[in-house]
């Protein structure tokens, strides 16, 4: 598909060549601890991931017979076809792409039903610095945004397709609403004091019995994550009646890809050759999952799930939080992270009191420098769209 604008061409497309070329340009940004190459071998590697690759799933193609090729990651890029033709890629000034993830949804008219949607989250919106200033970034947001509409008005789209929201995560602030997006701020909590919050939180004990997590062991608990995640749905569908309430469906290979990750830049970086465990699972199933972020120095918490019997008190919880200190110290990562919807404070007075003693303000409620937005469906608005488990589990 092309939209066109006298000069300007956006394109989709599936061309490896010029994949590599926006990689390699918008390594710029986001190569890190990485050489530009290794940056560009690390999201090739990344889009061959299963949740990057949904749409080949055998599962999803069952489910799904109409509209299963739109999930997995797409690329676009924008041309100036005024800018010489002598290669695939001289004329590209600027290129996105979007993981698109299932997602669960209600909304007025489904009464107590849920359905699926599909998720598609914006990211590597990026222009190089010599094309920058031109308006080719609004030009291709625009026309991404045709594109996703167009797509949904499509006859006999499936209903899924019929329900999509577009996200995106921003590093440059509200930029996007704009083009209609709605920015939702929520807090990080950076916790570098991680040795006093295990002596006053977790009393200097690593006590909980069960086993870590490995690469993909762990099938078992995305099922106990899904029938939460549906029941959280349908109660705040109770408290906002007239909204359209989304939430992306959990799925291991969601957890995989910042797995990935994981393994990609410690082997790059010297991190050690061991593959460390994502997680920790009690014998009552409340379990951890994070993400060593080796980048920034970081052990981000990705996903946090207290059986009910364990939501009565906060000892399951200090019993995960020992697991994920004592895995930053092995690591050498000295901060520990995790987003206020993962794990609310003033649902844990406990955990509250300790980090407010132990903790500064700015990083007790850090600002998020990936700042979540969505884009409302037709028929709602900001003030009518509910992102439910906005964490660091739904970012790309």
């Amino acid at each position: 598909m092309t939209n066109s604008s006298d000069y300007l061409k956006f394109e989709i497309h599936n061309d490896p060549e010029i994949i590599r070329f926006t990689h390699l340009n918008n390594g710029e940004a986001w190569e890190g601890l990485l050489t530009r190459e290794q940056y560009a071998d690390r999201e090739k590697y990344l889009s061959e991931s299963g949740i990057a690759q949904a749409n080949k799933n055998p599962d999803f193609q069952a489910k799904f017979p109409d509209g299963h090729e739109w999930f997995g990651i797409k690329f676009f890029i924008l041309k100036d076809t005024r800018l010489p033709n002598t290669s695939k890629t001289s004329q590209i000034v600027s290129s996105c792409e979007t993981l698109n993830r299932l997602a669960y949804c209600t909304y007025t008219g489904t009464n107590s039903k849920i359905e699926f949607c599909l998720n598609s989250c914006i990211g590597g919106v990026f222009t190089e610095k010599k094309y920058r200033g031109q308006g080719y970034a609004r030009t291709m947001i625009e026309s991404l945004n045709n594109f996703y509409e167009d797509l949904r008005q499509q006859p006999n789209q499936p209903k899924f397709i019929k329900n999509l929201v577009m996200t995106l995560y921003s590093e440059v602030g509200d930029y996007y609403s704009q083009f209609g997006y709605h920015t939702l701020h929520v807090p990080l909590h950076n916790i570098t004091h991680v040795k006093e919050l295990y002596s006053d939180y977790c009393d200097n004990k690593d006590t909980g019995k069960g086993h870590f997590l490995g690469f993909d062991d762990y099938e078992h608990l995305i099922q106990l994550q899904d029938e939460e995640f549906k029941k959280d749905l349908m109660k705040s569908k109770d408290s906002n009646k007239d909204s359209f309430i989304f939430m992306i469906k959990p799925d291991l290979e969601i957890f995989k890809w910042f797995q990935y990750r994981d393994i990609f830049i410690q082997e790059k970086t010297n991190n050690g050759k061991t593959q460390p465990p994502y997680g920790f699972e009690l014998e009552n199933h409340s379990h951890i999952i994070w993400h060593h972020n080796w980048n920034d120095n970081k052990l981000i918490i990705t996903k946090i799930y207290l059986s009910e019997e364990d939501q009565c008190s906060e000892d399951a919880l200090k019993q995960l939080f020992s697991k994920a200190i004592n895995e930053a110290k092995t690591t050498n990562l000295d901060i520990l992270q995790f987003w206020d919807f993962e794990i609310p404070l003033t649902h844990y007075p406990e955990l509250e009191a300790v980090l407010k003693k132990v903790c500064d303000d700015d990083e007790l409620y850090a600002q998020n420098g990936s700042i979540s937005a969505v884009r409302p469906p037709p028929g709602y608005n900001s003030e009518s769209i509910v992102w439910e488990k906005n964490t660091k589990y739904c970012w790309f």
